[in-house]
């Protein structure tokens, strides 16, 4: 797999995290892959928000403009 960067979000007490942003090429399709800095598996929900897939805690993107 190849890194491709990090991702800052926050849970709902605000506490920031960074995500870490992994692909490859299978074949004709590219998968991506989203982890912790635990190794913990995070899941994109949409443009803005992520989940931890083993406690389904909600993540939000961070506007770096901040």
């Amino acid at each position: 797999m190849e890194y491709v960067g990090r991702i800052l979000v926050e849970d709902v007490s605000g506490c920031r995290f960074d995500i870490h942003q992994y692909r490859k090429r299978r074949l004709l399709f590219r998968v991506t892959k989203f982890a912790l800095d635990t190794g913990e598996e995070v899941q994109r929900l949409d443009a803005n928000t992520f989940v931890i897939a083993s406690t389904r805690e909600s993540l939000i993107l961070v506007d770096i403009e901040e």
